[in-house]
């Protein structure tokens, strides 16, 4: 079986967030991801489109609480219409 491009940019350092993302504001997509922080004093949770590569970001604090459900709330606050 071949593995496409797309597929392979999803490493063992991503987290499959479908479940809880909405789909992508751009293409619709549910395939949905975030790459798992680093978590230094300051660092950046990157969440991602699977599909068309839409992505964006937010910055913490390593004394931020809940930094994953923060970014998956940014991501649902975009509007995505059928």
């Amino acid at each position: 079986m071949r593995v496409s491009l797309k597929e392979r940019m999803v490493n063992f350092m991503t987290r499959d967030i479908s479940s809880k993302a909405k789909p992508c504001p751009m293409c619709g997509s549910k395939r949905i991801y975030m790459d798992e922080p680093n978590y230094d004093l300051m660092f950046s949770v990157k969440i991602q489109c699977a599909d068309c590569g839409l992505s964006g970001y937010k910055n913490f604090t390593n004394k931020a609480k809940n930094p994953i459900e923060k970014t998956i709330d940014y991501w649902n606050t975009r509007a995505y219409e059928k």
